[in-house]
């Protein structure tokens, strides 16, 4: 049971870093965006009846939404869980090694 549980966790951080890489791309391809042209004229206002916002994008940027929040978030957890998990292992390997 020992061997298994590092490894369980280690696929769980791999699921978290992966679901939030997924979270983050959908998100990106489901809402639409505006190009900004560089000029100093207005945006075209919101159309009310449709409950739409503009996502305003320059140069390749991205305006942070909720889904991007919650992918970097996951994203984040599953890396510290993998490097957890992996300190955790290369302090076991070595403290074998100086004991023998």
């Amino acid at each position: 049971m020992r061997r298994a549980l590092p490894w369980a966790v280690a696929v769980v951080g791999a699921a978290l870093a992966v679901a939030g890489v997924a979270a983050f791309w959908w998100t990106n391809t489901r809402h639409p965006t505006v190009t900004h042209d560089g000029s100093y004229a207005p945006l075209l206002p919101v159309d009310s009846a449709s409950g739409s916002t503009p996502t305003v994008t320059s140069g390749g940027s991205v305006l942070w939404e909720a889904g991007h929040l919650v992918g970097a978030g996951l994203l984040v957890a599953g890396a510290l869980v993998l490097a957890a998990v992996g300190g955790w292992a290369l302090g076991r390997r070595s403290a074998r090694r100086g004991a023998a």
